[in-house]
């Protein structure tokens, strides 16, 4: 079964009534399934009850994304992908087949790196220890010192969230500015926890005292990992630029 995904911000219109009956028509053309879903409300339905659709109610600045599948999906996904461009902010779709920065759709409100590792083989002390390494090369402190304190919070309890997302996180000093791990794993990961195996880790180094904005933000983000639809959305999308979007996205939500 082909599947395929477009990625959109929705408008300061939002989803008009007209712009979804639209969209049924043209998802009727095509052997395929087509489900939107709001990936800011945890929400979803089928292109073919516009009504259910109205009912997601999206806001202006939502993420949203069709999901696309069946033996046209190709050839759907082109189609639906023009229309999104003319209606809503187009982040990725079946026309922009190269990668993309998630920083030119969403901004957070102070200083942030951000590192990727993309389908790792590390076992988890492996990848801890290129965290660390990562955040040492852009800061003035050992990469020692970073590893050590991820492996102690580690220690405390695993950092695994279930539903397939460890967190590992720390405060330190030395630190100027909070650091961001988006990794996705080759195999399904044993981070040590009877919550299951991960494939992804979002790892998140703060300066000790972390600025309110980093606080009210990774708290948010938190939360939201107890949700296992949220968790579905990034693990189930692939695409790395996307996982990173809807993690900012996220991030971004309590200064919207």
């Amino acid at each position: 079964m082909i599947t395929r995904r477009i990625t959109f911000l929705v408008g300061e219109e939002g989803l008009a009534a007209w712009r979804l009956a639209k969209l049924k028509t043209l998802a009727a053309y095509f052997r395929s399934v087509t489900i939107l879903s709001n990936l800011s409300q945890r929400k979803e339905a089928s292109v073919e009850h516009p009504m259910r659709i109205m009912s997601l109610s999206a806001l202006p600045g939502d993420l949203c994304q069709l999901l696309i599948e069946g033996s046209d999906a190709e050839l759907a996904s082109m189609v639906l992908t023009n229309f999104i461009d003319e209606h809503a902010t187009l982040i990725s779709g079946g026309k922009r087949t190269v990668s993309f920065s998630p920083s030119d759709f969403v901004t957070l409100p102070f200083v942030f790196q951000r590192h990727r590792i993309n389908a790792s083989p590390l076992d988890k002390h492996a990848l801890l220890a290129e965290f660390a390494k990562k955040v040492s090369a852009e800061e003035d402190i050992e990469h020692e010192t970073l590893f050590n304190a991820l492996y102690k919070r580690e220690g405390v309890s695993s950092t695994c969230m279930g539903n397939g997302i460890a967190l590992p996180h720390v405060m330190i000093a030395d630190v100027a500015n909070a650091h961001i791990l988006i990794a996705s794993t080759a195999e399904p990961l044993d981070w040590m926890s009877n919550h299951g195996d991960v494939s992804r880790i979002v790892g998140l180094v703060l300066p000790t005292p972390p600025v309110r904005e980093q606080i009210v933000a990774f708290s948010g983000f938190s939360q939201q990992l107890l949700d296992p639809e949220f968790c579905r959305y990034l693990t189930e999308n692939a695409d790395m630029d996307i996982v990173e979007t809807i993690i900012l996205h996220t991030l971004s939500t309590p200064f919207r």
